[in-house]
């Protein structure tokens, strides 16, 4: 239960210009806003109730606190969504987008039970846009997959195989660029960014998988205290196939070994030769080799959003003469 929270304690700025500090759950709101702005997101006060960064006592004052803030002109409310700024279409776009993800929501299933049937997959979730049911025309599917320990590499590059041969390598319905083994669960990279794609990952096989990586990454919760888990209902049991099986069974000793070890160096190779301008500290964050992980993201997204933020809360900071601390 979170601490009560008097909304009537914000203390208007003194003429001389200090700043003063909102109350814990209005620092919450906007910081949560805040974050969605940079992907122009309005959100409803339910997805609010879900994703602020403080915990919620109940929605009364969730309800206080947005109405003090758009009294102050702090947040902006159109059609039942709030959001920080000008927000031009946003709504329109959010709608927009959520009706998309609805229509695109089946066909990654039907990807996901493929891929589950590939050897040494143990689980695979939907990561990304669709994950918080919001897609583009041209957005990726992607996944987030689990493999079993020290096969990792040969279940990344059967699939990546299968994409660039059948799929002419195209990423639109198959962007599979996050592997982890499922003795290490537990995401290296604890920020706002990694928090929000890890509770909002959508499981369509292996509930029990689900809840132990969400176990392991109980940190998150620091970010979501009001999150929970995602609904688990349509997962679908860990599935192999008959010719995964067979593969497993082949790949079990050590050929399976001496495979995996050889594609893991192969992709470290290519990657390095061909992410040769990255330092090594920003080809660890985007592109993490291991034996028991594998991360694709040669975009480095996640210091753009990361750094993005903290543009975002000083520049609200200096704006409104007030300080968003907990």
């Amino acid at each position: 239960m979170g601490k009560e929270i008097n909304i009537n304690t914000f203390i208007d700025q003194e003429k001389g210009g200090r700043e003063t500090e909102l109350p814990s759950l209005e620092t919450a709101i906007v910081r949560t806003l805040l974050y969605f702005d940079l992907f122009r997101y309005p959100l409803a006060a339910s997805d609010l109730a879900r994703n602020a960064m403080f915990k919620i006592a109940d929605e009364g004052s969730l309800a206080a606190a947005l109405q003090q803030l758009h009294a102050r002109g702090m947040v902006v409310e159109e059609a039942g969504f709030y959001y920080i700024g000008e927000g031009k279409n946003y709504v329109q776009r959010r709608k927009k987008g959520n009706a998309l993800a609805e229509k695109r929501l089946e066909k990654a299933r039907k990807v996901s039970n493929f891929i589950c049937k590939f050897p040494f997959v143990e689980a695979v979730m939907v990561s990304g846009s669709l994950s918080k049911h919001y897609m583009e025309a041209d957005s990726d599917l992607d996944f987030f997959i689990v493999t079993r320990p020290g096969r990792l590499w040969i279940a990344r590059t059967l699939l990546i195989l299968y994409k660039k041969v059948f799929l002419l390598n195209s990423h639109q319905d198959f962007c599979v660029n996050y592997f982890v083994d499922s003795d290490h669960l537990e995401i290296e990279d604890q920020n706002i960014f990694t928090a929000t794609e890890l509770v909002y990952l959508l499981p369509t096989s292996n509930v029990e998988m689900y809840h132990k990586l969400r176990k392991d990454n109980a940190w998150a919760d620091a970010y979501y205290p009001n999150f929970g888990l995602r609904e688990t209902a349509e997962c679908h049991p860990e599935n192999s196939g008959w010719l995964g099986k067979s593969l497993e069974k082949l790949l079990s000793g050590k050929l399976g070994e001496r495979l995996d070890a050889w594609s893991m160096k192969r992709t470290m190779r290519r990657w390095k030769s061909k992410f040769d301008h990255f330092d090594e500290s920003k080809f660890e964050v985007a592109l993490r080799t291991r034996e028991y992980v594998s991360k694709h993201h040669p975009t480095d997204y996640q210091q753009y959003v990361v750094r993005g933020l903290e543009k975002k809360i000083s520049d609200f900071e200096s704006k409104h003469g007030i300080k968003l601390a907990f």
